[in-house]
């Protein structure tokens, strides 16, 4: 196989807006398609997509529930407030006794219905997040033998060099192929886990999972870019959108201290720059973010 040029891309390059939006679904779909490797392995990589699609499910389901079980709360809390003021109305007597009582009845009869509400969606909860925990244990034991598979498995064709299965892994994610791109990457950082493109590759894979909300799986992949190549050339893009990823998942301390670590480590770098933009943004904790698109 004639190996492309391979030219990793100076900065991160515009991503067109249609596929930005790209989901956690689509992710894992792209990944079932992609998975074109014959026997058990192919098999196996069309059962971690389909399971870490019902996980991603689950876990928006769950966050979904837990928001309504919190403003469940807070609406009967409100009515509790309401109750005790009118209780003690009636306790205190007066013109507009009835009125009072007809208040009570039906702010009594609203808490139980909510209580009702709220107990059955805790319940949901409860079962979606055991659902969840079994598909986690699911897509941990897929993905081993899909591993190990790889280890050993070989091509009919000679195997591709680290630089084409990097150009390979960038030609899938420019075109929005973000499951066949992670499968290319993932397969450099399994056969050449030392070569110089490796740290470049987890960076990728983080972006990839970035852009499909996977904001978990972004942090690690971002990470372990740097944790191979802490002063290399992906570095102080790794901790700009390491700090991107931790703010979607509301961790904001944590958002801010990647940022800080970046400014520190690469203060003349354009993502250094933006980097102290987004640290004179006022605290966003609580509220999940897209994060910034990269350029």
């Amino acid at each position: 196989m004639t190996p492309r040029a391979r030219r990793e891309p100076a900065g991160l390059g515009p991503w067109p807006g249609a596929r930005a939006a790209l989901g956690v679904a689509t992710l894992a779909a792209a990944i079932g398609s992609a998975a074109t490797a014959a026997g058990c392995a192919g098999e196996l990589r069309d059962d971690v997509a389909r399971q870490r699609a019902e996980v991603a499910a689950s876990r928006v389901e769950i966050a979904d529930l837990r928001n309504q079980v919190e403003g469940f709360r807070k609406a009967v809390q409100g009515l509790e407030a309401d109750l005790a003021a009118v209780r003690q109305d009636v306790a205190a007597g007066g013109a507009r006794r009835g009125d009072l009582d007809a208040r009570l009845g039906a702010a009594e009869r609203r808490v139980e219905e909510l209580g009702e509400t709220v107990n059955g969606l805790e319940g949901s909860v409860g079962s979606l997040a055991d659902q969840l925990a079994r598909l986690d244990a699911a897509v941990g034991a897929a993905s081993a033998s899909v591993g190990r598979d790889r280890a050993t498995a070989r091509r009919p064709g000679p195997d591709l060099s680290p630089e084409e299965l990097f150009d390979r892994g960038m030609a899938s994610f420019r075109a929005g192929e973000l499951g066949q791109a992670v499968l290319d990457f993932e397969e450099l950082t399994v056969q050449y886990p030392g070569h110089p493109l490796a740290p470049s590759a987890h960076f990728w894979i983080g972006e990839a999972y970035f852009r499909a909300r996977e904001f978990e799986h972004a942090v690690t992949r971002y990470q372990k870019a740097l944790e191979l190549a802490p002063a290399g050339e992906r570095a102080p893009d790794a901790w700009l959108r390491l700090g991107l990823a931790l703010r979607s998942l509301h961790r904001e301390d944590r958002a801010r201290e990647a940022w800080a670590r970046l400014i520190r480590d690469f203060p003349d770098s354009e993502a250094a720059q933006r980097g102290r933009a987004l640290l004179r943004e006022p605290t966003r904790s609580g509220r999940a973010s897209g994060g910034v698109e990269p350029k």
